[in-house]
């Protein structure tokens, strides 16, 4: 997913894509947490869809957002804020495109 430029830095690579979900879970805090929100259903189904397509999808955790959340990103391009599971294919096609 990395590819090195002349300059020998590290840079993501544009032929790949990866979409990213904050699973962060706050236990015992009043504050949202995007798991909360329902993320680890969101990353399940983007991970099922995901499948086969070349697109990789990765937990982690926080993107400093978590009041907006569930929060997903398409490396190196959009953010989704509030996103649920019903987002799925809208997410994917995204990153499917940004592949090309």
């Amino acid at each position: 997913m990395f590819r090195r430029q002349q300059t020998d830095s590290i840079v993501p690579d544009p032929a790949s894509r990866t979409i990213l979900v904050c699973v962060n879970r706050r236990l015992g805090h009043a504050k949202p947490s995007c798991a909360a929100r329902g993320s680890e259903a969101l990353a399940g189904a983007l991970e099922a869809a995901a499948a086969g397509t070349g697109v990789a999808v990765v937990r982690l955790k926080c993107f400093g957002r978590c009041a907006e959340g569930p929060n997903v990103r398409i490396e190196g391009g959009p953010f989704f804020r509030g996103a649920s599971v019903q987002d799925v294919p809208l997410i994917l096609a995204r990153a499917l495109h940004a592949k090309e």
